[in-house]
């Protein structure tokens, strides 16, 4: 008996830490509704965006693994966010799940969760809301561990870029949110960057989006 109590008290806390650090485990399809809204843009044009889904979590290398057979990552983590991937990949992930990349607007529609400050949390960087360069410690981290934002999506802020169904104006295609390499500036709501599609960066992935419903939809 006195073996039995420290033996069963370390597998409890051995379940129990497993849990907190692979929040997504129970909930890795689920997808949130987004509702209609208007985007206003920096150069005050207004964008008037229906209604849509989208994933409450970056897409894991788990999530991957299982229907694209392979891990392209240069992070191992069943609950880290995939990357090193193109913008074909994600894409075809996507499709191959019954869901789309998201438009770049309906990306910051999310993101901002009815906000209009500089962040979706305020006009200040907050640590407890975004893995990026000044806390991340040059890697990424799992999915779903920081706060979410108001429609109580996560990691819309840092952790790894995400890919876009847009095209850029200046060519290739548009990502948004910012990654753990780097800087505040990055991490900002409306900031938008380029890339070539073709690309795999160890800091960019995507999650995904629908007109409809797919997966697990989970209530705000």
């Amino acid at each position: 008996m006195k073996l039995f109590l420290p033996i069963w008290l370390l597998l409890f806390f051995f379940l129990l830490n497993n849990t907190i650090a692979n929040p997504v485990s129970s909930q890795e399809t689920a997808m949130v509704q987004i509702p209609t809204g208007v985007l206003q843009l920096k150069d005050k044009s207004k964008i008037a965006i229906d209604s849509f889904f989208v994933d409450r979590y970056e897409v894991t290398q788990e999530q991957f693994q299982k229907v694209m057979d392979d891990n392209p990552s240069f992070f191992k983590g069943s609950n880290l966010p995939v990357e090193k991937v193109t913008w074909d990949q994600a894409d075809a992930y996507c499709r191959k799940v019954g869901k789309r990349l998201p438009t770049e607007w309906e990306w910051e529609l999310a993101a901002r969760a009815g906000s209009s400050s500089i962040y979706y949390w305020g006009d200040a960087m907050n640590d407890a809301y975004a893995w990026y360069k000044a806390n991340a410690n040059k890697k990424t981290h799992p999915v779903g561990t920081k706060k979410p934002n108001a429609f109580g999506l996560y990691d819309m802020s840092g952790n790894v870029w995400e890919w876009t169904a847009s095209d850029h104006e200046h060519g290739g295609k548009v990502q948004r949110g910012g990654s753990w390499r780097n800087n505040a500036i990055s991490q900002r709501s409306g900031h938008r960057i380029l890339s070539n599609p073709i690309y795999r960066y160890h800091y960019v992935g995507f999650r995904c989006a629908s007109s409809s419903p797919a997966g697990e939809l989970v209530d705000r």
